[in-house]
């Protein structure tokens, strides 16, 4: 059996961010919180990773994409998942990651959330089981 996808949720959306990890523990997830770029970073350089990364890019401190990265640069293959209610702000910089993050604007449907999440291939996730 696959232990529980331990999922970062990065917004400084407070409600946006219980509403959305309370969802995610309902459909199994575990949910570790960041209120901002900086927090995240500070959470990502400690083990264990999360399984995926999901972040708002307009974040005060550290922008979401240098989130993306730094996690990319502790575990390349990563999943990014990028919810923002402006996605003009990413340009490329979310096809510059390799492989690319998935963008989804606010406000955000959560079965279509719940879909890309459960479509991931989440190696880290199924190395832990092996």
């Amino acid at each position: 059996m696959r232990p529980p996808c331990l999922v970062l949720l990065v917004d400084d959306d407070v409600r946006t961010t219980h509403t959305l990890a309370r969802m995610l523990r309902e459909d199994g997830y575990e949910v570790e919180r960041a209120a901002d770029g900086a927090a995240a970073v500070g959470r990502l350089a400690r083990d264990p990773m999360p399984d995926v990364l999901v972040t708002e890019i307009a974040l005060p401190l550290v922008d979401g994409v240098a989130v993306a990265r730094y996690a990319r640069s502790r575990l390349r293959e990563i999943p990014v998942i990028c919810v923002t209610n402006h996605p003009e702000l990413l340009g490329h910089s979310a096809w510059a990651l390799l492989p690319p993050a998935i963008v989804l604007t606010k406000p955000m449907d959560y079965r279509a959330f719940a879909s890309a999440l459960a479509d991931l291939p989440l190696a880290h996730a199924l190395a832990a089981v092996s």
